[in-house]
């Protein structure tokens, strides 16, 4: 379960945003993937450059359900695919990802900073990580 709200506006600027971008061949997507276990995250330590396309893959490859939370996500728009289904928008802070499965997390534009994740299940203490988007500079 993807816990978000979203209105049908947001939904249709980020596809077409989104859709854009892939169309532009100087803009290739940046896809970084971080496998989940009991109990925790590989690698813990992402880099990425700004303002170039993000997509994080969260593979679930525990037998526990796992979160996906990132202050990267707040303010921006985000694009998550979990199986066939598709959530955009803003205000996405959580992914939920069941055991043995995959979740895809894009972003179109992300902003220079360190940001922190982790898995915010009770029990699951110490998943955590950073992800640190660099400017071009």
């Amino acid at each position: 379960m993807i816990r978000a709200v979203v209105t049908t506006c947001l939904v249709a600027l980020l596809g077409l945003a989104i859709g854009s971008a892939r169309s532009h061949a100087q803009t290739e997507w940046q896809t970084v993937t971080i496998k989940a276990d009991e109990y925790s995250f590989t690698p813990n330590r992402i880099e990425a450059k700004a303002h170039h396309p993000l997509e994080l893959v969260i593979m679930n490859e525990g037998h526990e359900p796992h979160q996906f939370r990132s202050s990267l996500f707040k303010n921006q728009m985000v694009e998550v695919w979990a199986g066939e289904n598709a959530v955009r928008g803003k205000g996405i802070e959580i992914v939920d990802i069941a055991a043995g499965s995959t979740a895809r997390i894009k972003l179109l534009a992300p902003p220079p900073g360190q940001f922190d994740f982790q898995c915010r299940i009770p029990s699951h203490h110490g998943m955590d990580g950073m992800i640190l988007i660099k400017t071009d500079r």
